[in-house]
């Protein structure tokens, strides 16, 4: 095989293949890292756990300290589970928008490189 050819393979076939891999790798690593399963599923507990018993008998002063102080810890929870969400969302259109550019770039390489060289000749 000509070594033209070899060269034409690697960048234009093995080159965006391999891109491709990297590009499915981060967006792996970013669903991991921000671990979306365990925060979707967990978006409305208490934020660190932090839940009030109510105790024994009934005391409404003391139940309804407990009920509100419960509702704003899951709120807070909820506020901090969301940012991580749109961290997640706003890296993952990073990634992919940057792995889409590369992936371009990558097969577009070649033929701007050859184009360099005619212009670099012509305007000698």
């Amino acid at each position: 095989m000509n070594i033209f050819i070899k060269y034409l393979y690697w960048q234009l076939i093995l080159t965006p293949q391999k891109v491709l891999l990297i590009l499915k790798n981060y967006l792996s690593f970013g669903f991991d890292f921000f671990s979306i399963k365990e925060t979707l599923r967990s978006l409305f507990s208490p934020w660190r756990r932090y839940a009030w018993d109510y105790g024994r008998g009934f005391d409404i002063a003391r139940y309804l300290e407990v009920f509100f102080s419960n509702i704003i810890t899951r709120v807070i929870g909820f506020i901090m589970r969301l940012f991580l969400i749109i961290f997640f969302i706003i890296y993952e259109i990073f990634v992919l928008a940057l792995g889409i550019m590369l992936f371009f770039a990558s097969i577009i390489y070649p033929f701007l490189f050859v184009l360099a060289i005619i212009y670099g000749f012509k305007y000698l």
